[in-house]
């Protein structure tokens, strides 16, 4: 472990308020990328290196009041980050962190003193993976700093018209949060082509959405977007289960119809696009857009998820237990990071028998047949849509 070993002198020498030069970060930095992504490959249960991605619960709140989302329903809650919590990972883990995102659940631009967080991770040399509504993207100075220092923007929107979006994002104006995205993808394209952090978007396909989303793919491409995750309705009331795509054989063909005809628009425009599967109809041919193409797990070597008290999270799926926790433990990240549980996680996440949740995470597609995961097929598609924004 002599990778961590050296990382902890460096956690000290910060401590003592010497950061290391950007030379020095950019080397850790790399060499923990490279550490992590061996040990993801032959399966480890135990890394020497820490994520290479972490998400900082800074704040839990939105601005918003979207009738699809738990927090239109008061079952939001507002937890903010202890300071010594956050304090410790930036001790701990920014110097060989290479991407952060400042909330798992809500708005991220309500991060509170999100200024002096931008600069922590500029002293650091840490990019800002966001995934925002993009409501509060406002102003000049904060569109070109944030162009900066993105590695990764996604910008939830839901419709292609004002009046769908207006009437589902609840607060938000299409107008403005498309000038907002317009702001800020000037600055983006001002910088240097190897400094320029992708545009993604999110959107969600809904019986009020569904119709639109083949002009939702055109407006992605005018606004400057390379990625479109396309992800259906989660049902939180049952008030909303009639926008259900998947509630009759009439909203299943006609979600089949508009995903096919949006297919051939993203193919029209060159823009990359992820796609849910088609809906299995009864007597009707499967084909491979029925199915799902495996993926394998990431998370368990590259990511990490810190609660506002202190818990040290494995992924994003929903309901998922902690790991560990760094403040009731008095442990490092590094310790909570090799800690027994992640490493019996680790073992079993792409056998026969799944430690706990990852029986049935939705991340990791599996044989159906043989219920273990082919090892031989490498490729892993990151998702956007780590937040609800």
């Amino acid at each position: 472990m002599a990778f961590l070993d050296g990382l902890q002198e460096v956690t000290e020498r910060v401590r003592r308020g010497s950061i290391p030069s950007p030379e020095e970060l950019r080397e850790l930095k790399a060499q923990n990328r490279r550490n992590a992504e061996e040990a993801e490959r032959e399966d480890r249960e135990v890394c020497d290196s820490l994520p290479t991605w972490i998400n900082t619960t800074n704040s839990t709140v939105c601005n918003l009041r979207c009738d699809f989302c738990n927090q239109a329903y008061g079952k939001g809650v507002d937890w903010r980050m202890e300071e010594p919590i956050y304090q410790k990972l930036v001790e701990e883990l920014y110097p060989a962190v290479e991407t952060v995102q400042l909330s798992a659940y809500g708005e991220p631009m309500m991060t509170p003193q999100i200024g002096e967080k931008l600069k922590d991770m500029e002293r650091f040399g840490v990019r800002l993976e966001m995934v925002t509504n993009a409501t509060l993207m406002k102003g000049e100075a904060l569109c070109a700093r944030l162009a900066r220092i993105m590695g990764l923007l996604t910008v939830s929107i839901d419709g292609a018209t004002a009046r769908t979006f207006n009437a589902i994002r609840v607060g938000a104006d299409f107008d403005e949060v498309v000038a907002n995205v317009r702001r800020y993808n000037k600055y983006r394209m001002e910088l240097p082509p190897e400094r320029r952090a992708p545009l993604h978007f999110n959107t969600i396909i809904m019986g009020r959405t569904i119709r639109e989303l083949p002009n939702f793919l055109r407006l992605a491409k005018d606004l400057g977007g390379e990625h479109v995750t396309v992800m259906h309705l989660v049902l939180f009331e049952e008030g909303l289960r009639d926008d259900m795509l998947n509630k009759d054989v009439v909203s299943k063909r006609l979600a089949n119809d508009c995903l096919l005809k949006a297919r051939s628009v993203a193919q029209e425009l060159q823009l990359s696009v992820n796609f849910p599967p088609l809906f299995r109809i009864e007597g009707e041919e499967e084909t491979p857009l029925h199915r799902k193409e495996p993926i394998r797990c990431w998370f368990l070597w590259q990511r990490m998820y810190i609660g506002p008290f202190g818990h040290v999270i494995p992924c994003c799926l929903s309901g998922i237990h902690a790991n560990g926790n760094v403040a009731e433990s008095r442990r490092s990240f590094a310790q909570e990071w090799n800690n027994d549980l992640y490493r019996e996680m680790r073992r079993r996440v792409h056998g026969k028998d799944p430690y706990g949740p990852c029986k049935t995470c939705y991340l990791v597609n599996r044989s159906p047949d043989t219920g273990e995961f082919d090892k031989t097929h490498a490729e892993t598609q990151p998702l956007a849509a780590d937040t609800p924004s």
